[in-house]
């Protein structure tokens, strides 16, 4: 096989041609993948901020949480206070008792004076 020098330029020609587009479409490809990369690190970047926001927000909730259980009776404390109600009940209802009495008295009186001191 002979070749002029006709047939080599244009082979290198055609070469440097493919390799320009290849190196062409390489070289596109990386930018997109780069351009991709650069969009996917700031979406990450802004969920893990936002994750970040809400763990510091739940890590407050947790500590408001853990002072109001500090407060809050034991169960000792609750099995007084609820002797303490049933206590306050068996009062509330002696009162009750003697008002019903004072009231009955009352209406006694009330009909003896409306009477005019008449039985």
């Amino acid at each position: 096989m002979n070749f002029d020098s006709e047939t080599i330029r244009f082979l290198i020609g055609l070469s440097i041609s493919a390799a320009a587009a290849v190196y062409t479409w390489i070289a596109t490809r990386d930018k997109d993948n780069s351009q991709h990369i650069e969009a996917v690190e700031k979406t990450l970047g802004r969920r893990i901020a936002e994750h970040g926001t809400r763990l510091s927000v739940m890590e407050k909730d947790v500590e408001v949480m853990k002072t109001i259980l500090s407060h809050m009776p034991n169960k000792d404390e609750f099995a007084e206070l609820q002797g303490d109600m049933k206590g306050l009940k068996v009062a509330q209802e002696s009162v009750a008792d003697q008002v019903r009495t004072v009231r009955a008295s009352l209406n006694r009186i009330e009909d003896f004076l409306l009477n005019g001191g008449r039985q």
